[in-house]
Order: structure tokens, then C-alpha cells, then sequence
């Protein structure tokens, strides 16, 4: 027999298979294939038997028979396996598990669906359904453990459940409102890492977000927290104040750009505030003028408005009209401090014709004559 036809018959039923996903939905009481999702190569007896089970376990669900329906799903999946039957199978009875707050077994049926049907029509609602779960722990809804029993609250298993829906369909708006609930709830949890590699993701990934103001505002209080006063590092002190002006320069209308103006000249003082703290140690404390006019301008140049600039500049006049510092009792009593030597103190030593001192013996001259290269 000549194989060239069952060659064209495997060729065409290979590109009908993408065609043959039948996609179910259940529309007024009944479930139905979605017209156009599956091919005319299926068996009509089977498919009615499935769609009439289908509707047996929605109406067990419906009369409020939770328990039964989850069962009747599970069979039916169990039947099914590796088909869109299953996959809907496993959907549903994750909706019932959630209507009994068993949340651990709802998210275990999720994840199976997701490992197995990553292909699957309906996954959206997958995502929906996983979001959903994780809002019903942050709202401080219980686990109840067998359908009936009554566990402990667990808001913070929120976030990881938000973590998860992200990964699940990272270029939906569910992900950016899962971001942004994650920032709210671990700011209260104060898990402020978490708080801040979420708010970081909305206004790097997601910058065109409905909530990229409030994530703004949020990285920039966070920021602020991070340094205890001027005493401290200002690094993020002045990425806080980086934070108002990109919320106010982006988002003029917002009601939180208001209070950009006077957060960014508060910052901004407290970090110029920091760098005439240095300015005055090296003056006063280690008789350092050079590295003290150098804090002093830096001073100046983060906020020339500020109090901490103008004091900056009293403190510049002083350095001007004496170059030595003020000695304290400490200094008169044990000698001031010693002043560190600048670069261009370093003169060069000359050196002599004696060059054995250095490690280098002088010798004289040998002729290279045939005898001595032997």
C-alpha cells in the first residue's frame, strides 16, 4: 500500500488538533462546547453523556450540596484526565472548596490545573479565583479545616497568594492589584521588604498603573523611614524626595501631589542637614578644614534654601577668616588633633649617585668582548 495517503491523513488530523480543544461554558443552567473550539471528528453520544454529568454536578452545587458536587467533579475529572474535562473539573470544585473556606484545598486544585492545562480557555478565571482566595485571607476570613472547623486567622498568607496570581498572569490588572494589596497589607504587617519590592515592581513594570501615584507615595515614605536623622546615611532620604518629584511631575491633578512641594523640601534639608553635621566634625572635632569645606558645599549645593545651607555658609566664613579651628578644653588640655596631610605635601625625595641604598649595587661597565661571553 502506498504510504504517501497516511502520510496526508496524519499531516491533517495533526493540524486539525489545536482546532479539537473543545472549550466548555455553562450558560443558563446547562454546559454547552463553545461553537468553533472543537473539530467534527468526536464522538456526539460521548460528548452528551459528559455535558449531562456536567450539569448534574452544577445542580448538586446549586441545591447547596457542596460536598456531593465536589464529588461528582472529582469523578468526572478522574475520567477525564489530560482533557479539557478534567481541567474544568478541577476549576470547579476549587469554586466549591472557596464556598466552604477551604482555601488550602481550593489553592492546591489551582496549582494543579495551572502544572497540567497551562493551555487552558478558561484560565483567566483561574487567576480570578486565586485572587480572590488570597482576598479573603487578608479580610482575616478563617480556614475552615474540613468544611466545618473553624482555624486562625492568616492575613499574611495573603502575599503569597498574591505572589502567585502575579506569576500566574503578570501583564493583567489583577497583577497590578495584587501589588499593590501586597504593599498595604505587608506595610501593616510591617514587612516593609516585601512592601517595597512590590511598590518597586508597579513603578518599573507597570507604568502606566492606576495605582503607580499611590505606589510613588508609598516607596517615598518608605524611603524616608529608612534613615533614623540627619546623622545617618541620606542615600534614601533623597530618593524619597526623587519619589515626590516624579509624583508630582507625572500626576500634577493627583491629591497626593499637594504635599510633593513641601515632603521634597523637607527631605531635602534633612540630607543637606547631614551633610553640615560632617562639615562641622571635621572643623571642630578632627581639625580637618579641607574635607569641612567640602561637606559645607555639598551642604549648599542639595538645599541652597535651606536653614542647614545658610548655616553652611556662616561656617564656610569662619573657615575663611581663620583657617585654624577653635581649640576646646580637650584641645588645650591634650593637643589639638593631628591635621591630616593633603596630597601635594608629598615632595619628592632626590636621589643620589649612591643607588646600593636602594637596593641597586653600581658596577662598572664590562666590555663584551668573545672571552667573557663565554
Amino acid at each position: 500500500m502506498n504510504p504517501f495517503p497516511k502520510t496526508l491523513l496524519l499531516i491533517a488530523l495533526l493540524g486539525l488538533a489545536p482546532f479539537a480543544q473543545a472549550e466548555y461554558l455553562y450558560t443558563e443552567g446547562h454546559w454547552q462546547i463553545k461553537p468553533g473550539t472543537t473539530s467534527d471528528i468526536k464522538l456526539e453520544n460521548r460528548t452528551a453523556v459528559l455535558l449531562t454529568l456536567m450539569d448534574q454536578a452544577s445542580r448538586l452545587a446549586e441545591n447547596g450540596e457542596l460536598k456531593a458536587a465536589i464529588n461528582a467533579w472529582e469523578n468526572l475529572g478522574d475520567n477525564e484526565k489530560g482533557t479539557q474535562v478534567e481541567a474544568v473539573a478541577l476549576l470547579e470544585r476549587a469554586r466549591l472548596y472557596v464556598k466552604r473556606a477551604q482555601f488550602d484545598n481550593a489553592v492546591e486544585l489551582l496549582d494543579e490545573l495551572y502544572n497540567r492545562h497551562s493551555n487552558f480557555p478558561g484560565f483567566n478565571q483561574v487567576v480570578e479565583l486565586q485572587f480572590v482566595i488570597a482576598n479573603r485571607f487578608a479580610n482575616g476570613d478563617r480556614r475552615m479545616l474540613g468544611g466545618w472547623l473553624p482555624w486562625f486567622k492568616d492575613e499574611a498568607h495573603a502575599i503569597g497568594l498574591w505572589d502567585k496570581a502575579v506569576r500566574y498572569a503578570p501583564n493583567s490588572e489583577i497583577a497590578e492589584e495584587c501589588l499593590i494589596r501586597k504593599a498595604r497589607l505587608a506595610t501593616e504587617l510591617d514587612r516593609l521588604g516585601e512592601a517595597n519590592d512590590a511598590l518597586e515592581r508597579i513603578v518599573s513594570d507597570y507604568t502606566k498603573s492606576k495605582y503607580l501615584p499611590e505606589a510613588l507615595e508609598r516607596l517615598a515614605d518608605l524611603r524616608s523611614k529608612e534613615s533614623m536623622g540627619p546623622d545617618w546615611d541620606q542615600t534614601s532620604t533623597l530618593e524619597s524626595a526623587d519619589h515626590w518629584r516624579t509624583l508630582a511631575a507625572q500626576f500634577p491633578k493627583d491629591p497626593r501631589a499637594q504635599a510633593a512641594a513641601q515632603k521634597i523640601a523637607e527631605l531635602r534639608d534633612r540630607a543637606a542637614r547631614g551633610k553640615l553635621n560632617l562639615a562641622q566634625f571635621y572643623w571642630y572635632k578632627r581639625n580637618n578644614p579641607e574635607a569641612a569645606k567640602l561637606m559645607a558645599n555639598a551642604c549648599r549645593s542639595i538645599s541652597p534654601e535651606s536653614t542647614s545651607a545658610k548655616e553652611a555658609e556662616a561656617l564656610l566664613d569662619e573657615m575663611q577668616k581663620n583657617p585654624d579651628p577653635p581649640k576646646s578644653f580637650a584641645d588645650k588640655l591634650l593637643g589639638v588633633y593631628p591635621r591630616p596631610k593633603l596630597v601635594g605635601d608629598n615632595k619628592p625625595v632626590p636621589i643620589n649617585d649612591d643607588l646600593d641604598s636602594l637596593g641597586f649595587k653600581k658596577e662598572p661597565v664590562k666590555p663584551a668582548t668573545d672571552a667573557d661571553r663565554r
